[in-house]
């Protein structure tokens, strides 16, 4: 009891020790610059570790239920080993509901800080480019910490699934890791990472569903004579419909303009050295962000297109 007492002590001690020493400014390069801000990580890894518990328990967990449902999980041949044609897939089944719930709660969160709440991006941070790229915002952090678990998990799960296992898919996952990870250590650009990690992601919730159902189709899933039939197949068409339009509304008006709206604070807080007076240590990350707004903008376009030649084929 002594020694956990003695340790804990120590370990408090240490903490103000360090608290107190971020509050010391230096000079880099002849200029005052602030210390590095202690780390905005480090207090949510419990977080992280839970999120990353959850959703492995939670896969497994609906794995093992989807059999006692008595719908039908066999899926087209092309997602089946050659050796067994007419397999069950309910680990594919169960890895997209997995993906559902992350996407829900960061579209609903999003949604929620950005255009609702009055604590989030409008009212919780100054409306200026030090408060949109360097002010703290708790619903950010939120939100980051959604991003490393979905996109951790996925990657490393994609990496059991063919059909998820694309270099597009998996270079997108590390990039946005990436960029959760590090806009949580650095508390860099809340604004934009309620945005582009959370209202974003809203079109996401769509597109589960209805690859879901891709996987799973509803005639496949019920007898044609279930009444459960014809309310799945509205279902399905629903979310399509609104994937198409939530993604037009939030991946390319809303994207294009907020990206816009990003490079150009990017563009002030560069040309005015306030990266080390802010957040010392962080520029690299900045640019690093600049350049992944820019690739991820031509993805989004991308995927747009491929979307409305998808719509043209069906038509």
């Amino acid at each position: 009891i002594h020694i956990i007492y003695i340790s804990a002590t120590l370990a408090h001690i240490m903490c103000i020790a360090t608290q107190q020493q971020h509050n010391y400014n230096s000079k880099k390069n002849g200029v005052m610059v602030a210390a590095a801000a202690p780390s905005g990580l480090r207090p949510m890894l419990p977080l992280i570790l839970y999120g990353y518990a959850f959703n492995t328990a939670f896969y497994l967990g609906v794995k093992a239920l989807l059999p006692q449902t008595g719908w039908d999980f066999t899926v087209d041949p092309t997602h089946c080993p050659e050796d067994n044609p007419s397999c069950t897939r309910t680990d594919l089944a169960a890895f997209q509901i997995v993906a559902l719930v992350n996407l829900t709660y960061l579209g609903l969160l999003g949604l929620y800080s950005y255009y609702i709440s009055n604590k989030g991006v409008k009212h919780g941070i100054p409306n200026t480019p030090q408060g949109r790229i360097f002010g703290h915002l708790l619903e950010a952090d939120y939100v980051n910490v959604g991003i490393v678990v979905f996109q951790g998990w996925d990657f490393v799960a994609s990496i059991f699934f063919e059909e998820h296992c694309t270099m597009i898919m998996m270079t997108h996952h590390l990039l946005a890791f990436i960029c959760g990870l590090y806009s949580l250590e650095y508390g860099l650009v809340p604004h934009y990472a309620v945005y582009f990690g959370g209202v974003s992601e809203f079109s996401s919730i769509f597109l589960a569903i209805s690859t879901l159902f891709q996987y799973h189709p509803p005639s496949a899933l019920v007898p044609a004579d279930s009444p459960k039939l014809p309310l799945l197949n509205t279902i399905e068409l629903f979310c399509q419909a609104m994937f198409v339009l939530t993604f037009f509304i939030f991946r390319i008006v809303g994207w294009v303009h907020t990206c816009y709206k990003f490079l150009i604070d990017c563009r002030y807080v560069i040309h005015n050295k306030l990266v080390d007076r802010y957040q010392p240590g962080s520029g690299w990350f900045l640019w690093y962000l600049i350049t992944i707004s820019l690739l991820l903008s031509m993805l989004q376009i991308f995927w747009f297109w491929q979307i409305v030649e998808k719509i043209k084929s069906m038509l």
